[in-house]
Order: C-alpha cells, then sequence, then structure tokens
C-alpha cells in the first residue's frame, strides 16, 4: 500500500489563504451590499417623506389662502365639464428641492375636493419621489340672522331729515345684477326698516324717510335683546372676531386713509390684503373711476377693540364691521356688509352710505338737514351674503386626509 506523507501536502496553506479571502470578500461584498441597500432605503425614505411632507403642506396653504368666493366660483366638477381650478405649484422655503402643487374641485353645493401633490427632485430636476394627497372639505360660514336694515335696542335720534332707511332688498348702488342672486320682484326678501326692543325712535314726520315690508318699522320687539348683538345661530360675535385674518383696529383716535389697496410688487398688481387699512373695494368702473377692482372680491372681517372707533370721510370697505365699543363715521363713509356694534353709532355729516344691514344698540343721526348729502342706510341680501361668506374658512370633513399614491 502506497503511504502519503506530510511532505506530500504542499501548497495546501494557499488554498486555505485563497479559499478565507474568498470567504472574507464574500462577508464584506455582503455587508457591503446590506449597507448600501440600507442607505438606498435611508435616502428613498428621506425623500418619501420630504413629498409627503410637501403635499401635507400643499394642503394646508389652500385651506389658508384660498377663500370662500374662490371655492364659489369653481363649476360643480362631472365627467361631461371636468372642470378643476389648478393653484400651480410652489417651492417649499429653504428646500429648492421640494415642491408642492395643488387643486380643488367641487363635487357639490357645499362640498370640495383638495388635490396636493408633493415632489422630490433630484439632480436635474428628474422626480425621485412623490406623494399625492386628498382632502374633503366644506365651507363654515357664520348665519347671522338679520330681519331689519337697522336693528337697535335704544331709540334711534334723528337730528335731521336728511336720511333714507330702507328695508326693500336691493343691490349696492354700484354693483351689478350678475354679482348676485336675482331679486323677487315680490317682498319675499324685504325686511322692516327699523326694529327696536324699545321704542324705534321714529316719529310721523320720518316716516316718508322709512321704508320696510310688511310694516316700515317694529318697536318693542321681545326677540330683540343684548344676545341678538351676541349670540348667532353657530357663532358668536367673539369666535367671529377671533377668526384668522381679522383685521384690528385697537386705537381710539380716528382712522383715516380706508380704502382698498394693490401689492405693486407683483405683476399684475393684486390686491394688497395685507395693508392694514384695506377693508375691500366697495366700488365699482364704472360709475366710479379708478375703483380697484383687485379688491372687489375681498370682504374681511374688521374688529375695532377700543371703547370708540372712528372713520375719517371718505373712507370705504365691504365685509363684516366688529365694533367692541362705540362707532362714529365722520361723513362720507361706506360700507357694504355687515356693522355689528355693541355700543352706540354715531353718523354725522353727509354722504354716508351702508348697504346690507346694522345691529347695533342705538343709532345717532345727525345729519343737521342737509338735503345734499344724504345718509343712506339699506337692506342688501347680496351684500350680507358675501360678507359672510368672506368671513367662511374651509374645514376639513374629517382629521385626516387620504393618501392616493
Amino acid at each position: 500500500m502506497r503511504r502519503f506523507s506530510v511532505r506530500n501536502e504542499q501548497g495546501i496553506a494557499l488554498v486555505l489563504t485563497v479559499f478565507a479571502l474568498v470567504v472574507i470578500g464574500a462577508v464584506v461584498a455582503g455587508t457591503f451590499f446590506v449597507g448600501r441597500v440600507e442607505q438606498t432605503t435611508g435616502y428613498s425614505t428621506v425623500w418619501s417623506r420630504q413629498a409627503g411632507e410637501a403635499a401635507e403642506t400643499g394642503l394646508t396653504w389652500t385651506m389658508t389662502n384660498v377663500e370662500a368666493p374662490t371655492y364659489l366660483a369653481i363649476p360643480v366638477w362631472s365627467p361631461a365639464t371636468p372642470s378643476e381650478l389648478d393653484l400651480g405649484s410652489r417651492t417649499v422655503a429653504g428646500m429648492p428641492h421640494v415642491s408642492y402643487s395643488s387643486r380643488i374641485r367641487r363635487l357639490n353645493q357645499t362640498l370640495f375636493q383638495v388635490t396636493a401633490v408633493g415632489t422630490r427632485r433630484g439632480t436635474g430636476g428628474r422626480i425621485i419621489a412623490s406623494e399625492t394627497l386628498v382632502q374633503l372639505v366644506r365651507l363654515a360660514k357664520p348665519t347671522i340672522g338679520v330681519n331689519a336694515a337697522i336693528t337697535v335696542q335704544d331709540p334711534i335720534k334723528f337730528n335731521g331729515n336728511a336720511f333714507s332707511i330702507s328695508g326693500m332688498n336691493a343691490l349696492p348702488p354700484q354693483w351689478l345684477p350678475a354679482e348676485c342672486a336675482a331679486l323677487d320682484p315680490g317682498n319675499s326678501d324685504d325686511v322692516v326698516g327699523i326694529r327696536s326692543s324699545t321704542g324705534t325712535g321714529a316719529n310721523s314726520s320720518d316716516m316718508n324717510n322709512i321704508q320696510g315690508f310688511p310694516t316700515k318699522v317694529v318697536a318693542n320687539d321681545p326677540s330683540v335683546t343684548s344676545e341678538t348683538f351676541r349670540d348667532f345661530l353657530d357663532y358668536t360675535y367673539a369666535t367671529l372676531a377671533a377668526q384668522p385674518g381679522v383685521k384690528v383696529l385697537p386705537s381710539t383716535s380716528t382712522y383715516n386713509g380706508v380704502g382698498p389697496v394693490l401689492d405693486l410688487t407683483q405683476s399684475p398688481a393684486v390686491c394688497n390684503k395685507a395693508a392694514a387699512l384695506n377693508f375691500g373695494e366697495p366700488f365699482r368702473n364704472p360709475p366710479t373711476a379708478g375703483a380697484v377692482t383687485q379688491c372687489q372680491n375681498y370682504y374681511p372681517t374688521v374688529h375695532g377693540t377700543g371703547t370708540s372707533l372712528k372713520f375719517a370721510a371718505g373712507s370705504r370697505g365691504q365685509g363684516i364691521l366688529l365694533v367692541d365699543g362705540n362707532l362714529e363715521l365722520a361723513g362720507g363713509f361706506e360700507w357694504s356688509g355687515l356693522v355689528i356694534v355693541r355700543g352706540q353709532m354715531k353718523i354725522n355729516g353727509t354722504g354716508n352710505k351702508l348697504y346690507g344691514a346694522i345691529l347695533t344698540e342705538g343709532v345717532d343721526l345727525n345729519t343737521s338737514g342737509s338735503v345734499s348729502g344724504n345718509v343712506e342706510i339699506g337692506f342688501s341680501a347680496c351684500a350680507i351674503e358675501k360678507a359672510v361668506l368672506g368671513a367662511a374658512v374651509p374645514v376639513p370633513l374629517s382629521r385626516g386626509w387620504a393618501q392616493v399614491f
């Protein structure tokens, strides 16, 4: 029998070494591969999360910056007319590779679908991650019962005869019929001129200047209480004043220069809603040359928080005017919408025109007998509706959103 000696096993160490290197190389390669996969997965997770956060930002931006009139101008979506409002794309601040786009689809008269797409781009602008979120929203608007052109607790002080108070529903003088619902040729949308919890203050000589239906004035109305000026159907005075975007006027000094303002830093120029004394544009061109058309759909809520709020002559605005104390109008003041005053309201001088409705503790109409620039107070359901819609906010139907893909 042939025997093998150790001397015949030369080279086994090299084989073992090569085998060990192969095993170690495989382990290193496997570790590197796993690490590479984990790194890629980590990057993908981060990019996907960035896209998701951008999509959430798109939902928030849309519901924060798009106003109620814009929602209501969108036609109802259907397969035959698949129209949506495309709000374009925006880059997330400080993250040039992350952006979001959003659009709104109107599902019915009160329900809307907001869709936001978040995108993370890589080098060269290539999309490396995206996420689409959908949120169903409705417009929550205040419901404020109005059944008179002027609702007061204290009797009105009529100091002169150059005034007109009408509860007959009409458009503000410069507004176009296409801007509002059609008026009823009957009296279904008319109200009384003055409604008071005590005496109205109007005597027989004042009745020629007051109109209303089914009667000109209603005195000693038990439904008019202090709660009439504080608690509404689904809002209170306090919650209405605390809504986002309310413009606060704390000073008791007279406010001058109240009127629409343009933001000229953009092209074309847009309504500068950040301007402190920009309360929208109630005028139209024609007949008023120079009317700021960009602010005609802006109906802010304005809150006077001082003991008194005073406006100088030549001021104008629209929306909801809330006054904690007394309100004084110096003349040439024009407002379309709602005026709710917790104190007394004093109207001096000529050329004051208010369309919509006034709810206040009391009114002092001091026209000094002038017939050249009378005070006009007229009920306008359209002005009230637009003012209320200006205070509406989109509210999610649920606390969460749905991820589409």
